[in-house]
């Protein structure tokens, strides 16, 4: 017999045989809640009174608006920020140009407090901010012991810290209409 027909052989078997594998599945993280609030909710991200040919006009890290991400320490989350790319005139009527562009950044802090000295820049591509990180970052070591699983009487509000993040940005303001300019930005948070 040729090895070509050996080889045949060895494949015809092995294809018509059933390949079995085994997957793990470390559960779902149905029961196990994540709340988004904001830090101080009187409060928007708001650039004061602006005008006409004013150019570029920061926000910093510092005068963020700050929310709030309450869920279980050792779970990772994914945080997608979307902005819009203009804040526009809301006054009835506006002709002309009544658009002025918005450039997102955005931070998160969790190393358990509010501080932006210690936060993580997200990378932002074309308005939109993506990370993920774990709710309490750990500060050194290896991981700890797996989590607890899920039993009857089991509360995982007892395993809660607290994130933060932080939104803040740009705009360029040039020869635009006067009146009250605003834009949308979007925060979704999940557990991965």
């Amino acid at each position: 017999m040729t090895r070509f027909a050996k080889i045949l052989i060895f494949l015809a078997f092995f294809l018509g045989s059933e390949v079995k594998g085994q997957e793990i599945d470390f559960g779902n993280y149905y029961d196990y809640t994540v709340t988004l609030s904001e830090l101080n909710p009187l409060s928007d991200l708001e650039f004061g009174t602006l005008f006409q040919n004013q150019g570029t006009v920061n926000i910093d890290i510092t005068e963020a608006k700050v929310l709030t991400l309450e869920g279980v320490r050792y779970l990772d989350v994914l945080v997608t920020i979307t902005a819009d790319n203009n804040m526009v005139n809301t006054d009835m009527g506006c002709s002309g140009s009544c658009t002025i562009p918005f450039t997102l950044e955005a931070a998160y802090a969790n190393l358990g407090a509010d501080n932006t000295g210690q936060s993580t820049l997200m990378p932002v591509i074309s308005n939109v901010a993506n990370a993920q990180f774990p709710i309490l970052k750990r500060t050194s070591g290896a991981p700890g012991p797996p989590p607890t699983p899920v039993y009857e009487g089991y509360d995982p509000s007892l395993f809660n810290e607290t994130a933060y993040l932080y939104i803040y940005g740009s705009i360029t303001v040039g020869l635009v209409n006067a009146g009250t300019y605003s834009s949308t930005i979007t925060v979704s948070v999940s557990y991965d």
